[in-house]
């Protein structure tokens, strides 16, 4: 009987730990530099998870370029990986980069091409970082021969209407798409 029961114990601590690689939408993912593929933010100050998945669109995904001395970083982060409808878009370009320097960079429009945050919410609003609303980013690991970015960001970006939304403890720890 005791064998019984602890094969029965066993099998469900196993069917338990064998759960999809996908983040818990509820809480934010830990600040890691492996390359797990994970992001996630505050958003007014509800938790966002971005999908662990590959993105599947042309020109879309996490990337890093470097150009003589500058480094263009592009992070493409969404809830779904064939949408961008709740997604984060941040691209910056930063000039002898350091490690774990903190970069004041995000405060132009997309239509200044680099140097931009951006989140499309749920139900298709487009909120921008602009001169007024900016952020910071911090890269704590880039590997480029591996392809990993990892670090922190956050941001202000405001909607057509002059709604302000607040992007707080942002972390990401992603592989290049």
């Amino acid at each position: 009987m005791k064998k019984l029961l602890f094969f029965v114990l066993l099998s469900i601590g196993l069917l338990s730990s064998c759960k999809d690689d996908e983040q818990d939408q509820n809480v934010l993912p830990e600040a890691t530099q492996s390359g797990k593929n994970i992001a996630g933010a505050l958003i007014n100050g509800k938790v966002w998870v971005a999908t662990t998945k590959k993105l599947n669109s042309n020109n879309a995904g996490t990337y890093c370029e470097k150009l003589n001395d500058n480094y263009l970083i592009k992070l493409d982060l969404r809830k779904d990986p064939d949408r961008y409808t709740e997604s984060m878009y941040i691209i910056v370009s930063i000039s002898n980069l350091e490690l774990n320097q903190t970069y004041e960079v995000i405060n132009q429009t997309p239509d200044d091409g680099y140097n931009y945050a951006s989140y499309t919410s749920n139900d298709k609003v487009s909120y921008s970082s602009n001169p007024n609303n900016t952020g910071r980013i911090k890269i704590t690991r880039l590997d480029l021969q591996n392809q990993i970015v990892s670090g922190t960001f956050e941001f202000k970006a405001v909607d057509n209407n002059g709604n302000i939304i607040n992007i707080t403890d942002g972390r990401f720890d992603k592989k290049f798409d």
